[in-house]
């Protein structure tokens, strides 16, 4: 079966209008073959957040994608890393009781 492809989401910031570095590269964050080895998986995520490391609209792409739950790399971060991020010292007390 050939590997499926997919047209990154659009998104505002990802045009040209706004000189991001990730435009010239969709693939690095939004790779068409979603069956990558690990090490490949690591090297690619490494530099896709090299190229979000230096950009203008980073906060911003990342809670976009928190808010609509997008794949790929936004902001700096990969899907698994925008799926869970503890908004208070409190939510942080709970979690660590309940799994005490």
């Amino acid at each position: 079966m050939p590997p499926i492809k997919i047209t990154p989401p659009p998104y505002v910031p990802r045009s040209n209008e706004y000189r991001v570095p990730c435009a010239t590269a969709p693939a690095l964050f939004f790779p068409p073959d979603r069956q990558e080895l690990p090490k490949e998986y690591a090297e690619r995520v490494a530099a896709a957040k090299e190229v979000c490391s230096g950009c203008a609209i980073r906060s911003t792409c990342g809670a976009w994608a928190r808010e609509h739950r997008e794949w790929g790399i936004w902001g700096g971060r990969t899907e698994a890393e925008h799926a869970y991020r503890p908004t208070s010292r409190r939510h942080v007390a709970r979690t660590e009781a309940a799994a005490a």
